[in-house]
């Protein structure tokens, strides 16, 4: 596909620059309490409005960079009318790639298709090699044609400016997917419906992408049902689950209230589990995550269930889980052995957070993310696998507009860390938007600054 739009992104003044899913599923609120930002070289921080269109609402951003060159970025988010819209535009998500490590962006056709009209839901993953991936639903308007829609995943091999046919997977629509690619082994692990919308299940391409899985093999984890429309099936499950996965071991986690946070491992790409329970490292089983980042099953629309997970790509079998605690506070438990035994918690304070995400780099540093109810991004990184955090670096200039915040089509932030940066992205109303999708590069000398 031809390139068709050149977007020169570049820092003002204040340093700046679903589907039928989001009709059903998880409602939750802010947390809250306090942490003291980092705010010394603040204008080492590079932050750009990429999407930046106001008639529209762009939001749950996600990056990836290419691991052969560190300087190729590939960027996607939503693309949603304004509230009360509760399916995306027609045609792609918005996809972008910078040759400049975010300097600039170019954005280019989303490869749609031709099985659905919208595209809902985008994710983007690069492998060991260089080719990157995206993911998205194939959403249509009205119940009927969504009820057999699928996810579906493209390619590039030049660095996000073309992109193949997307392939559909055998899963259904499903809220909140995110794809990941195991850099180890070079398997592409789509994440959906099992049936529409709920359970979360996994299918898996071992062809680049050509090919997935004809079975949809479930996460594990609590099964609650609702009623999303009279005369179907009741959906159950949490849509969204969070996978993560290094070198063959696939990993999720899940809670129940007042039961301890399970861990789930698979080492047949989803096939078989094994369920065992996070503790404190010293055998005490750590609690269901509590306050208003927990999702409760409901009508309204989805976000992160929790907990969330992340791979350590520089040691096989080194996972970290982050579990809410008490509005005001993430925990991190990390485990070296595919949850044999644990260390935790680190604890992160979190004021009036939103849309947490956690990732490790290639080289086992782990970055925490979060956004406010009140208009400011924060980010933490841990230097040693996550037994210690930094002090919250604020990764925006000046606080902005929240926007229209939270579903449909802002459910998710996120935290990439590589070659010597920390990229987070989130959504606010900057602008006079409703909103748009935002990027801050972020050198990691500002987090060794504090690191503890």
């Amino acid at each position: 596909m031809a390139l068709f739009r050149t977007l020169s992104r570049t820092p003002s003044a204040k340093l700046s620059a679903a589907a039928l899913s989001t009709l059903f599923l998880l409602c939750e609120s802010s947390a809250a309490v306090a942490a003291t930002p980092q705010t010394a070289d603040r204008t080492a921080i590079h932050e750009v409005d990429v999407t930046n269109m106001p008639a529209t609402k762009e939001g749950q951003p996600t990056v990836a960079v290419n691991p052969r060159n560190p300087k190729n970025l590939v960027f996607v988010s939503t693309i949603f009318p304004p509230s009360p819209g509760l399916e995306p535009v027609d045609g792609g998500c918005f996809l972008a790639y910078s040759n400049d490590r975010g300097d600039t962006w170019t954005q280019v056709p989303w490869p749609l298709g031709d099985a659905a009209p919208k595209c809902g839901e985008p994710s983007v993953a690069f492998d060991a090699k260089g080719t990157v991936y995206v993911d998205n639903n194939q959403v249509s308007s009205g119940l009927d044609a969504n009820l057999v829609n699928h996810n579906q995943v493209a390619k590039s091999t030049d660095g996000g400016r073309s992109w193949s046919d997307p392939v559909s997977t055998p899963l259904l629509l499903g809220g909140a997917p995110k794809m990941r690619v195991d850099v180890a082994t070079g398997k592409v692990y789509a994440v959906a419906g099992a049936a529409w919308e709920y359970p979360s299940a996994v299918s898996v391409s071992a062809d680049g992408g050509k090919t997935f899985s004809s079975d949809s093999r479930v996460i594990p984890g609590p099964m609650p049902c609702i009623e999303v429309a009279p005369g179907i099936p009741l959906v159950c499950g949490y849509p969204g689950r969070e996978i993560a996965v290094y070198d063959g071991i696939l990993v999720s986690a899940s809670q129940e209230a007042d039961k301890p946070v399970n861990f789930h491992v698979s080492r047949d790409d989803g096939k078989t589990w094994t369920n065992t329970t996070v503790d404190d490292g010293q055998g005490t089983p750590v609690a269901a995550g509590t306050g208003a980042l927990v999702p409760t099953p409901g009508l309204g629309a989805a976000a992160d269930p929790v907990p969330w997970v992340a791979a350590d790509t520089s040691h096989r079998g080194r996972f970290a889980v982050m579990v809410p605690r008490d509005s005001n506070t993430l925990e991190v438990y990390v485990t070296s052995n595919a949850g044999k035994t644990w260390t935790g918690p680190s604890t992160i304070a979190t004021p009036n957070a939103q849309r947490p995400a956690i990732d490790f780099g290639s080289n086992g540093d782990l970055g925490v993310m979060w956004r406010t109810t009140t208009g400011d991004a924060f980010s933490v990184v841990s230097f040693d696998h996550g037994r210690t955090f930094s002090d919250p670096v604020q990764v925006n200039q000046v606080t902005e507009p929240v926007g229209e915040m939270g579903p449909p089509g802002d459910r998710w932030s996120g935290i990439t860390i590589a070659g010597g940066y920390a990229y987070v992205t989130w959504a606010d109303g900057r602008n006079d938007s409703s909103l748009d999708s935002i990027i801050s590069r972020v050198p990691l000398k500002l987090y060794r600054k504090s690191a503890h």
